[in-house]
């Protein structure tokens, strides 16, 4: 967990991940673990309508660790560096996991300030949240430009499209509600 803290903060780097078969599927369950427990505590504040999906939650996080391999995968194999691929991936996973609780802390945060006595809190919940959606894109773009050996003004764009594209991914994958 110090390892993947230390990357996320830009004192380490996928470099400094072991290089084992076992660490990145170890660390892909650890996300996905983390990221359907999260998404769980996320659903209970949405409205009764909305939670119709609420069991979608296990098919979007295994297609979310099936598409970041994927891209990642895609990515290092046309930059010819595919030999950085496993310590790639399990250092974009890793980092992740450790930004999952602020994540959802801030989630959580924006939709009690939007409900009943703390409105007034809203502005800050924000602000919150898209800060820790920066450092999270961040994070994966200083990963990605070890891997690549790229500057980080290349890295950023990929990171924002991989996370868009993901998202239309979620989207088509989960029935809107009604």
């Amino acid at each position: 967990a110090r390892l993947y803290f230390d990357i996320a903060v830009w004192r380490r780097g996928p470099q400094d991940v072991p290089a084992g078969p076992l660490l990145l599927p170890a660390t892909a369950l650890a996300y996905g673990a983390i990221a359907v427990l999260s998404s769980m505590a996320a659903s209970t504040m949405l409205p009764a309508s909305a939670r119709a999906s609420r069991g979608m939650g296990l098919l979007i996080v295994a297609a979310d660790i099936l598409f970041v391999l994927l891209w990642y995968w895609v990515v290092l194999q046309i930059a010819a560096r595919r030999e950085r691929f496993t310590q790639t991936a399990t250092a974009l996973f890793g980092a992740a996991t450790v930004l999952t609780l602020p994540s959802v802390l801030t989630v959580q945060l924006v939709f009690w300030s939007m409900s009943g006595s703390g409105k007034w809190l809203a502005p800050f919940a924000l602000v919150a949240a898209i800060a820790v959606l920066v450092w999270s894109v961040l994070a994966a773009a200083h990963i990605l430009r070890h891997a690549l050996e790229q500057p980080l003004r290349w890295c950023v764009p990929l990171v924002v499209l991989q996370l868009f594209v993901e998202q239309l991914l979620a989207l088509a994958l989960v029935p809107l509600a009604r």
